[in-house]
């Protein structure tokens, strides 16, 4: 319990926002991994057989717990959870950045799923650029 607490000292912005990056991609590891087709679906995404199920499985669920699971590793590891959390605001402001120009390359806005993406992860990255502004201060 001492590591978090030398953790949350060193900086709390920097471990909160480590955290929720965690438990988002371990959240979207359990979502995927266990039902991969009604999951994707919602994504727009439909896989042609069952290798597209594990692709589905591999890709959106596996990786997501190698992400959760290194970014936490960082944090625990250096005792500061700043380079977990810039790695998270590379990612999700990648992630915003490229839907948003694909958006209108592929006319998507009218996909119910993009009417939800844009705005949940434009908060997202919202956010984590909001603790990574309060964890300058913590340097």
């Amino acid at each position: 319990m001492e590591i978090f607490k030398v953790i949350w000292d060193n900086n709390p912005p920097a471990m909160f926002a480590t955290i929720c990056l965690a438990l988002y991609f371990l959240g979207m590891a359990v979502v995927f991994i266990s039902k991969p087709l009604k999951n994707a679906e919602s994504f727009s995404i439909k896989p042609v057989d069952n290798a597209g199920k594990t692709e589905i499985r591999v890709y959106y669920g596996g990786i997501s717990v190698a992400l959760g699971a290194f970014l936490l590793f960082l944090m625990f590891s250096l005792c500061t959870g700043y380079y977990s959390l810039v790695g998270g605001v590379i990612f999700a402001t990648t992630v915003f950045t490229t839907r948003t120009i694909f958006l209108f390359v592929d006319k998507g806005w009218k996909c119910p799923y993009t009417k939800l993406a844009i705005p949940a992860e434009g908060l997202f990255v919202i956010a984590l650029w909001t603790c990574f502004f309060l964890s300058q201060k913590y340097l």
